[in-house]
């Protein structure tokens, strides 16, 4: 076969361009420390790292997402434990206010500090995150949800949501009106007589939270010096009954006389007759109220001296309204713990996720060094080869031989 001078040199140049692209490819990918440097290298490979990447990158915003909203949260739980904090200081202060035996000296100093921890309340439902947002304005978080103490809620009942892994979403806030308002429970005390009876009420304490109406029906009553009635019959809307004899100044306490009945004792004077019916009854008077708005009114009954039995709603029943609306703070708290437990399981489960999308990225895409390393020097020592024969074999003419 004969093979001619421009072969040899065609054979020898391709050979030498080769080597040197496959050294470049080499050199390149040890600069870079990827083994796949183009799609053609390793097309399977090349779109499963597609893949990879594209759930890594939403695995990293939601491990972002997740530690958004745990600051979020961080910051609720710390306002409502200091909110829960205020209201127990305000009802001890309550109890002491509402003590037979204060001042009206006493009153005011008890009021000035329930106001001066209510504007603090005022102030943590107007807490904003880190972010500038308002926590509890529901959807409207450039708006102030409380503008002041006797002001309704300025947000709306929007709840945001925070995807913090697929198809996992998880609450970042909660709206004011759900956290700081309650319904209000105020006591309506009804007394009706016929002939020349008379019946008051003194005093309702050891109130129970609900109760249904309670009837005292007065018969055989004797009008005088002690007013007595016999067969005085107490009565509830369940069926449940008592009879006692009634004596001018006496404390009725009925769950002592049956304890079907609820939790309440009533102090009566006056001299009923015949017929005379007593209603006591305990209803919700509003759908709901802010807890500021409550405790501003309780803070103003004390300075005024307007916190007896018929002073609804700011008699014993404040201590319930403030059980209502700490109750409700608590149950927030509640859920603030169970959304950050379950953020601080989906984060676990993100960062495993990442780390194995990692690993399996890493062992298709990362290079060998060694073997890499061995290969370089490999391709360079045959490149330096082919360079040198054909340095030789260029020389090569019989006119030398001549």
């Amino acid at each position: 076969m004969r093979i001619s001078t421009s072969q040899i040199f065609d054979q020898n140049l391709t050979a030498m361009l080769n080597q040197q692209s496959d050294l470049s490819k080499t050199q390149l990918q040890v600069s870079t420390g990827k083994k796949i440097l183009n799609p053609s290298d390793d097309p399977a490979a090349s779109v499963q790292m597609l893949n990879l990447q594209r759930e890594f990158s939403l695995s990293e915003q939601y491990i972002a997402n997740a530690t958004k909203a745990e600051n979020k949260q961080v910051i609720e739980e710390g306002v409502l434990q200091s909110a829960t904090d205020m209201l127990q200081r305000i009802r001890e202060l309550a109890v002491q206010g509402l003590n037979a035996t204060n001042t009206q000296s006493d009153k005011k100093a008890i009021a000035t500090e329930i106001q001066q921890l209510n504007e603090q309340l005022l102030a943590l439902a107007n807490t904003r995150d880190s972010n500038g947002d308002y926590l509890f304005s529901g959807f409207q978080s450039n708006t102030q949800p409380y503008q002041t103490l006797v002001g309704d809620y300025q947000g709306d009942e929007g709840q945001r949501n925070i995807k913090i892994g697929a198809g996992v979403f998880i609450e970042s806030n909660d709206p004011g009106n759900q956290v700081f308002e309650a319904p209000l429970i105020s006591t309506t005390i009804t007394a009706n007589g016929t002939g020349t009876g008379q019946l008051s009420v003194n005093d309702i304490t050891g109130v129970s939270e609900t109760f249904p109406q309670i009837s005292f029906t007065f018969n055989d009553a004797v009008v005088g010096p002690p007013a007595v009635a016999a067969n005085y019959l107490i009565s509830d809307g369940n069926g449940n009954t008592a009879s006692v004899d009634y004596v001018d100044g006496m404390t009725v306490n009925l769950s002592l006389l049956n304890p079907d009945f609820p939790r309440l004792e009533i102090n009566l004077t006056g001299s009923p007759a015949d017929g005379d019916v007593l209603t006591i009854e305990k209803n919700v008077t509003e759908p709901s109220q802010t807890l500021f708005k409550t405790i501003n009114n309780f803070a103003n009954a004390l300075i005024n001296n307007a916190v007896g039995a018929n002073d609804s709603p700011n008699n014993g029943d404040f201590l319930t309204n403030l059980s209502a609306a700490l109750t409700n703070i608590v149950d927030t708290r509640a859920k603030v713990g169970g959304r950050l437990n379950a953020i601080e399981q989906q984060k676990q489960i993100n960062d495993g996720l990442s780390f194995n999308m990692e690993k399996t990225l890493s062992e298709l895409q990362d290079l060998d060094y060694a073997e890499a390393i061995s290969r370089l020097s490999l391709q360079t020592t045959g490149l330096q080869a082919a360079q040198q024969s054909f340095v030789k074999v260029q020389g090569l003419s019989l006119f030398n031989y001549l």
